[in-house]
Protein backbone atom coordinates (compact mmCIF):
# COMPACT_ATOMS: atom_id res chain seq x y z
CA UNK A 1 0.00 0.00 0.00
CA UNK A 2 1.30 3.40 -0.93
CA UNK A 3 1.97 5.74 2.07
CA UNK A 4 -0.08 9.16 2.64
CA UNK A 5 2.41 11.58 0.96
CA UNK A 6 1.64 9.40 -2.33
CA UNK A 7 -1.96 10.03 -2.33
CA UNK A 8 -3.89 13.41 -4.24
CA UNK A 9 -5.98 15.60 -1.48
CA UNK A 10 -5.49 12.36 1.38
CA UNK A 11 -7.51 9.72 -0.48
CA UNK A 12 -7.39 9.55 -3.83
CA UNK A 13 -4.43 7.44 -5.62
CA UNK A 14 -2.65 9.00 -8.80
CA UNK A 15 -3.36 6.06 -10.81
CA UNK A 16 -6.92 6.57 -9.85
CA UNK A 17 -7.22 10.48 -10.24
CA UNK A 18 -5.17 10.12 -14.00
CA UNK A 19 -7.42 7.26 -15.63
CA UNK A 20 -10.72 9.23 -14.24
CA UNK A 21 -9.43 12.43 -16.23
CA UNK A 22 -8.34 10.43 -19.38
CA UNK A 23 -12.41 9.93 -19.97
CA UNK A 24 -13.29 13.96 -19.85
CA UNK A 25 -9.93 14.86 -21.93
CA UNK A 26 -11.01 12.36 -24.79
CA UNK A 27 -14.23 13.03 -24.94
CA UNK A 28 -13.22 16.76 -25.27
CA UNK A 29 -11.12 15.53 -28.28
CA UNK A 30 -13.31 13.59 -30.32
CA UNK A 31 -16.27 16.05 -29.25
CA UNK A 32 -14.24 18.92 -30.66
CA UNK A 33 -13.37 17.18 -33.84
CA UNK A 34 -16.69 16.38 -34.56
CA UNK A 35 -17.54 19.99 -33.96
CA UNK A 36 -14.89 21.39 -36.27
CA UNK A 37 -16.34 18.85 -39.15
CA UNK A 38 -19.99 19.80 -38.95
CA UNK A 39 -18.82 23.58 -38.92
CA UNK A 40 -17.05 23.18 -42.02
CA UNK A 41 -19.84 20.82 -43.67
CA UNK A 42 -22.73 23.82 -42.59
CA UNK A 43 -19.75 26.55 -43.89
CA UNK A 44 -20.35 24.55 -47.62
CA UNK A 45 -23.50 24.24 -48.00
CA UNK A 46 -23.94 27.59 -47.41
CA UNK A 47 -21.31 28.55 -49.92
CA UNK A 48 -23.71 26.32 -52.04
CA UNK A 49 -26.96 27.96 -51.08
CA UNK A 50 -25.52 31.51 -51.59
CA UNK A 51 -23.53 30.94 -54.33
CA UNK A 52 -25.58 32.43 -57.18
CA UNK A 53 -27.68 35.39 -55.19
CA UNK A 54 -25.58 38.16 -56.84
CA UNK A 55 -24.96 37.09 -59.83
CA UNK A 56 -27.09 39.05 -62.75
CA UNK A 57 -30.02 38.37 -64.15
CA UNK A 58 -29.40 37.50 -68.22
CA UNK A 59 -32.10 38.63 -70.41
CA UNK A 60 -32.42 36.19 -73.26
CA UNK A 61 -34.60 36.98 -76.17
CA UNK A 62 -37.24 34.26 -76.93
CA UNK A 63 -37.26 31.04 -79.29
CA UNK A 64 -38.42 31.63 -82.53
Amino acid sequence: MKSESDRILGFLDPDVALSLATVPVLVALVGGNAIVQTLQELGTMSEEIFRGDRLPRLDFPPNP
